[in-house]
């Protein structure tokens, strides 16, 4: 599964690239993508604390990827002790745990649109 990157990082990177076209307020970035000044200035300038919305747009104008590289999930002592001990161990309750982890991650890609 991808992952976002560091918000820090990712504004980093986008800081750069749009300074490499000519836009380095936040004012001319605004312009230049249809976004409002305020949010790209936070986004871009301040200390943004999430992958925002107004991040990923930012991210498509400039032709960024705000994901990093795969991860494999059996890496996640976390996730792996979780699905352990909720799992009865049958291929059907596997099935239903799925449905679970695929509607969650559903309805986190509709919040974050």
């Amino acid at each position: 599964m991808k992952r976002l990157k560091n918000p820090r990082t990712l504004a980093s990177e986008l800081r750069d690239q749009f300074a490499q076209s000519g836009f380095e307020t936040s004012s001319a970035i605004a312009r230049a993508c249809g976004l409002g000044q305020p949010q790209v200035y936070r986004n871009l300038f301040g200390n943004p604390k999430t992958v925002s919305r107004t991040l990923r747009s930012l991210c498509k104008h400039a032709g960024i990827d705000a994901y990093e590289g795969t991860s494999d999930p059996r890496d996640s002592k976390v996730l792996m002790d979780a699905l352990a001990s909720v799992w009865d161990g049958t291929d059907a309750h596997a099935g239903r745990l799925a449905k679970l982890l695929f509607a969650h991650q559903q309805a986190h890609m509709q919040q974050l649109a």
